[in-house]
């Protein structure tokens, strides 16, 4: 017997055929928009690049492991953000953190943040009194918008949740390396010379006094220079009465004391110059606070949380003076490992510079619109998120010269301005910029506390 509609069985058949095959059409090449030298460094690439599943810190570390032998030599460890609001770098930076501490001896990580204000979070984190009743009311304590943040109070929720039942040398320590405030460091000199030296209370209450004027004040107004000659005797007293005041008050607080000194003359000294000097001094003191974390405090191994900016070693940036990296690089040579951080697409919070200096939102920024940029062409790679090896010799010269060669950097900081995306690029080479490379091709913004 005769099949019924045999035509339309074949048009069915033939339609079906078509779908299926437009359903299993291929992706676009996403290297098509590429000259054929760009190709090759992508192909290279590709070839030596680490996977990275994604930021989550909680996340196993196996897929880490290819990174021990650089990381094995660091005594400092700095931990870059390629701007101050992305979700993807401040993960990146905890779980980088965690499996320093599992596997390679970290105890400590020091913030570009308030030195005052951070040891109040350190205390937080060792479980002892502050007036911080939970993780998120120490994240927002910070005075930087910029660590009011989720991705931030996890941090710190775990590292008071590691501290608690273990002993004193197990326990993880948190420290701000920044020097731009100044308003906890009085009550920690005032607490200290409670204990040690009562009568040089009087002192320090002039100086919290003549600190609530001299921000208004000229460079040359006579108070100003008064301020500043009252900090150095300070400072001065702790360097004379050491041995006795270590005695009497304990060696940890009188370092912390005599720190709080020593910040509170470089808070008064950044206000003493332009803003390009101000900078750069910034950088220096920063720089040296790290050591004081070394030399003073004894601290065997660090990991650090700032900007790409600082952690770069840039010896010629603002001012023509270095970085903060540049300066812990040239003391330190291998012991100081730089990873940075950058995205190719990605959004992220910073304060909207579009009209003047406006309010706190999420912002974003595409690279191909500087399609010679490393951002862009290493948005290319394989892979969605992945580290890169700055440290070794790479297999093949195209990459080493793409890599050695300056091209645009996206660098943007608390500000951006989406109509102006061009002016936060920097032109620098990778190879000597950092020593290891964390990229992301998409990226969201962080998650603030307010």
């Amino acid at each position: 017997m005769q099949r019924p509609y045999p035509a339309f069985h074949l048009l069915f058949s033939l339609g079906f055929s078509l779908l299926v095959t437009s359903c299993q059409k291929a992706e676009p090449d996403p290297l098509a928009d590429l000259s054929a030298d760009k190709i090759r460094v992508v192909q290279a690439l590709n070839k030596v690049i680490l996977p990275l599943q994604d930021a989550d810190p909680t996340r196993e570390f196996t897929e880490l492991a290819p990174l021990d032998t650089v990381l094995a030599k660091a005594q400092v460890v700095g931990m870059g953000e390629g701007t101050h609001g992305t979700r993807e770098f401040f993960r990146m930076k905890d779980r980088l953190f965690r499996y320093l501490v599992q596997k390679h001896g970290h105890q400590t990580i020091a913030f570009e943040a308030s030195f005052g204000r951070s040891v109040m979070v350190n205390r937080f984190i060792h479980g002892q009194s502050t007036g911080l009743a939970s993780a998120a009311e120490a994240a927002k304590s910070m005075y930087f918008w910029t660590w009011s943040t989720d991705e931030v109070r996890e941090l710190l929720q775990w590292m008071k949740d590691y501290n608690t039942g273990k002993s004193a040398d197990q326990q993880l320590s948190f420290y701000g390396f920044d020097c731009q405030y100044a308003d906890d460091e009085f009550p920690l000199l005032t607490e200290f010379l409670t204990k040690v030296d009562p009568a040089s209370l009087s002192k320090v209450d002039s100086l919290v006094s003549q600190y609530a004027l001299v921000s208004k004040l000229s460079t040359t107004d006579p108070l100003r220079q008064q301020y500043a000659q009252g900090l150095a005797v300070l400072s001065n007293r702790f360097v004379a009465n050491e041995g006795r005041w270590v005695a009497a008050g304990g060696r940890m607080e009188y370092e912390i004391a005599r720190q709080a000194a020593r910040v509170l003359i470089q808070q008064q000294d950044l206000g003493d110059g332009s803003t390009c000097n101000s900078g750069a001094k910034r950088d220096q003191y920063m720089a040296e606070n790290v050591q004081w974390l070394l030399t003073r405090m004894n601290i065997g191994k660090v990991s650090l949380w700032a900007h790409n900016y600082h952690m770069a070693n840039m010896p010629v940036a603002s001012c023509n003076l270095p970085t903060m990296g540049a300066v812990l690089k040239k003391q330190l040579t291998t012991k100081y490992l730089i990873v940075g951080q950058l995205f190719t697409n990605g959004s992220f919070t910073a304060i909207d510079g579009s009209q003047g200096i406006g309010r706190l939102k999420s912002l974003s920024i595409r690279t191909e619109g500087v399609n010679n940029s490393f951002n862009y062409l290493l948005g290319k790679g394989q892979y969605a998120t992945f580290a890169l090896n700055l440290y070794q010799p790479q297999p093949d010269t195209v990459l080493t010269n793409w890599l050695n060669a300056k091209h645009p950097m996206f660098d943007a900081g608390a500000v951006f301005d989406e109509t102006h995306p061009e002016k936060y690029y920097t032109i620098t080479a990778l190879t000597g910029h950092f020593d290891v490379l964390i990229h992301f091709r998409d990226t969201t913004p962080t998650q603030l506390l307010f």
